[in-house]
């Protein structure tokens, strides 16, 4: 979707320059007309049902009007460069989504090698107790709570499968590839050093700079500022006036225009007589036209001779507009209040999920030394456990108790290995590096 609103704000961006080029337009007619009127071109009226075409060519271009178009194209190509950062947030909100799912089932994956394990302990404990029972030295009282213990193992192993899979199954969908396909898909396991292989920063605020230097939501929120800013000077123009400039050519052809194409006839009318001497006196001679003597104009001579030009110049002074202008003015400057808000959250935000993101390490790094040393404790509290249960000198529920503890630390030793790990990548991928799992 942000790529297809960079399409939008580049075809924004092209628009806005094409406003500032002049129009051109060319437009034709044709038509026929009964009824009394002045031809156009003939300016003589017509009663008779006259053909007539028109051909034009029309161009205007605004010359001035307080910079609005030149300050538009500018906000355009901001607003295209916002798209842009957006997009690179979205891509860099996927990577850490696929970070964060793929953690998951690795996390998962280690919950269900756990389970795995445990559950494995414990079916060799039930068939050496079956052993020990036929042989008539174990109670079967003994067997039936390891067998029971084995079905709330198996079932405890069935319920973290359950969860690995359906972790499986949200990177599948985040990766938006085949869900039926789920068994198919399987992911690489990363050959993890010993934690103390990864650094954390000694200061958060080196990846907090790098961030508001780079990251791309703060520079969208830039550009956005920067493009709330031309709006208030694309509003302020409408205080000024506008001057624009059109220019038209034109031609045309009518039927009623005709030419003279016979021989006219000489008439002369009697008027008097000379006095004294009676000698005919007659009008100055006159020439006769008939109607057969005119033929209507040629098609290519008329559009020659009708060819008619134009040039305009219009200024507008905007005197009074019903308040558009100034609420217009008025809404830009909220805008950009925003815009300036909009930034700070953003830079302010950044800031919180680094120191965030900082502490968390910093929590983990300390969490799994603390269950690095619970887990070699409970691993042979286990053991000295299971000796005394296999020995009777304990029974099945503290024989479980014992487990449970070892199964937590492990499976906290795990998570909180994973998650310090993560926590550093995050802080690497805030300071613009990829993300990677090793050292």
């Amino acid at each position: 979707m942000s790529q297809e609103n960079v399409s939008l704000t580049e075809l924004n961006e092209t628009n806005a320059i094409g406003s500032m080029l002049p129009s051109l337009n060319a437009q034709g007619g044709h038509g026929y007309n009964w009824g009394q009127r002045i031809d156009p071109f003939t300016n003589q009226f017509a009663s008779s049902r006259i053909q007539s075409n028109n051909f034009g060519i029309a161009t205007s271009v605004n010359l001035f009007n307080g910079l609005r178009q030149v300050n538009t194209l500018k906000q355009a190509g901001l607003n295209t460069e916002t798209a842009k950062w957006n997009y690179e947030k979205m891509r860099n909100d996927i990577a850490l989504n696929v970070a964060s799912a793929y953690l998951a089932v690795i996390i998962n994956k280690e919950f269900m090698d756990i389970a795995r394990r445990t559950l494995d302990g414990t079916d060799r404990q039930v068939k050496r107790m079956e052993k020990l029972v036929s042989a008539g030295q174990l109670a079967i009282s003994n067997l039936n709570d390891m067998q029971a213990q084995l079905a709330t193992d198996n079932a405890s192993f069935v319920a973290a499968e359950n969860n690995f899979k359906l972790s499986k199954l949200s990177l599948v969908q985040l990766l938006q590839l085949d869900a039926a396909k789920l068994d198919q898909f399987n992911i690489v396991l990363p050959k993890l050093d010993e934690v103390e292989q990864y650094t954390l920063l000694s200061n958060p605020d080196i990846a907090v700079q790098a961030a508001l230097n780079n990251f791309p939501e703060v520079k969208s929120a830039t550009t956005s500022v920067a493009s709330a800013a031309l709006g208030q000077k694309i509003a302020a123009s409408g205080y000024y006036p506008s001057l624009n400039a059109s220019f038209s050519y034109g031609t045309g052809y009518s039927g009623a225009a005709k030419v003279l194409t016979g021989n006219p006839d000489t008439l002369a009318f009697p008027i008097g007589t000379v006095m004294g001497t009676g000698e005919l006196v007659t009008s100055f001679p006159q020439l006769s036209y008939s109607i057969d003597d005119y033929q209507t104009k040629a098609f290519s001579n008329q559009l020659q001779d009708n060819v008619n030009r134009s040039l305009f110049f219009s200024l507008n002074i905007p005197l009074f507009n019903g308040f558009s202008t100034y609420t217009g003015v008025k809404r830009a400057e909220i805008n950009f209040r925003q815009a300036e808000l909009q930034l700070a959250q953003t830079k302010q935000s950044i800031t919180q999920s680094v120191y965030q993101a900082y502490n968390d390490a910093q929590a983990a790094l300390a969490n799994y030394y603390a269950f690095k040393t619970s887990v070699a404790a409970s691993q042979k509290s286990f053991e000295w456990a299971e000796l005394r249960y296999e020995q009777g000198l304990s029974n099945i529920t503290e024989y479980a108790d014992s487990r449970m503890r070892m199964e937590i630390a492990q499976a906290n030793l795990a998570r909180t290995k994973y998650d310090y790990i993560f926590k550093l990548k995050v802080l690497d991928f805030y300071q613009g590096k990829a993300i990677t799992l090793k050292p």
